[in-house]
């Protein structure tokens, strides 16, 4: 799948006149996205972010929506260990070398994890109702980010998630 389009969705790309574009997500049930400018990667990003806010308020799945693009994004990357379970709520993990994110299905909250001496701590969280698309993308980037966090942050661990999705 296309690393500049989202599950579900179609891209499409029309010129208007010279050095315009109509650039248009449609989904299969006709919701649209679409944004006139000119054909940049930035464009392409903001008709992306519309598309993502109509699929958070129209999805009958949005958890899973989440975790599909979460690893469409990653595709390219090596990851160590992902798990989605709609038993649980549609939670669902990603883990990549000591950072994970986490999708808590029963609060809707999207977790960036880091492992300090074995054990999760959350370092940012991000509620649905407050989720866009550029602070989504900013959590993949954490994801993927050879650098480390601060150790010396308040373990704020989720024993509940740890019991339900343990891989110690």
């Amino acid at each position: 799948m296309n690393k500049k389009s989202i599950p579900g969705w179609t891209v499409y790309i029309d010129e208007v006149s010279n050095g315009m574009f109509k650039v248009t997500l449609k989904d299969s049930y006709g919701h649209k996205a679409e944004i006139i400018d000119n054909a940049t990667d930035e464009t392409i990003e903001r008709a992306i972010g519309d598309a993502f806010d109509i699929e958070k308020q129209i999805s009958q799945n949005w958890n899973l929506f989440l975790y599909n693009l979460t690893v469409q994004k990653l595709v390219d990357k090596d990851i160590n260990n992902k798990e989605y379970n709609d038993k649980v709520f549609g939670s669902w993990f990603i883990e990549r070398q000591n950072k994970r994110l986490v999708y808590d299905g029963k609060d809707s909250l999207l977790i960036f994890q880091t492992k300090i001496k074995n054990d999760w701590t959350d370092i940012d969280i991000i509620k649905k109702d407050e989720m866009k698309y550029l602070n989504f993308v900013r959590q993949i980037n954490n994801l993927t980010e050879n650098n480390t966090h601060n150790s010396s942050l308040p373990n704020a661990r989720r024993t509940w998630w740890q019991k339900i999705f343990s891989s110690e």
